[in-house]
């Protein structure tokens, strides 16, 4: 049985939008694009399993079990023909969805979507795995700016989960995906490299890139210009 997903929703409008948050953050995260796009939209904020007020489940341990939960929780609410955007953890989320049911998703917006496997990356988070925060400390400023993300100093339960997700290699998946698809990404994202969108621009043949400036949370940077890239994808098909 799938446990209760909380979510907040914004908005009267007939189009609807759902955003998949990122790891470590929850639906909240996405406020800062609402007033810009309510008064046009539905707008439905959920928190991933384990993240914000939505309950951890053991039982998820991937995020092809992530995207599960979240398909059995749109056809719960009824939600069809939906504009799925996804930040980084919920990109790769919400890249399953579009691609394991197509029906559902009308357009897929991915802002940094983690999912291309990098070797270098996945070393540094096994290392994150197996080393003591106190030795970690004793690290340069640099290592440790590696090493000591946001995502390993509050993981705690999730790390096993983490430990999985930066094993998986999504390429196949978005060389399948055939719903329309906006990539948003920050010219200097730190955590996600741009060229990864480059990549994956490349894997899905209906897609667009547009590199905007700001880290790996354009959205909340500003949040003004991704709503208005947001918007005219939806209505028009252009960035």
């Amino acid at each position: 049985m799938t446990k209760e997903i909380n979510y907040l929703g914004f908005g009267q409008g007939n189009k609807k939008i759902i955003f998949l948050h990122g790891w470590q953050a929850n639906g909240k995260s996405f406020l800062p694009l609402v007033p810009y796009l309510y008064k046009k939209y539905k707008i439905f904020l959920p928190d991933l399993p384990g993240f914000g007020k939505s309950k951890f489940n053991p039982k998820l341990k991937s995020s092809f079990d992530y995207a599960e939960e979240i398909i059995k929780w749109i056809k719960s609410k009824k939600i069809k023909n939906i504009y799925l955007t996804g930040h980084s953890f919920g990109g790769k989320i919400a890249a399953i969805i579009a691609q394991k049911e197509p029906q559902l998703v009308k357009k897929l917006i991915l802002i940094a979507p983690s999912g291309i496997k990098n070797k270098k990356l996945s070393v540094l988070y096994k290392i994150k795995a197996i080393i003591p925060q106190r030795i970690i400390s004793t690290f340069s400023p640099f290592l440790k700016r590696l090493l000591v993300s946001r995502d390993y100093k509050e993981a705690g339960k999730l790390l096993p989960l983490l430990k999985n997700l930066v094993k998986e290699d999504l390429q196949k998946k978005f060389s399948e995906i055939k719903a329309p698809t906006l990539i948003i990404w920050g010219e200097n994202d730190k955590e996600l490299n741009k060229e990864n969108g480059k990549t994956i621009k490349k894997l899905i043949k209906n897609s667009r890139l547009k590199i905007v400036e700001g880290d790996h949370f354009p959205f909340l940077e500003n949040p003004k210009k991704i709503a208005k890239l947001i918007e005219n994808f939806i209505e028009n098909g252009k960035d």
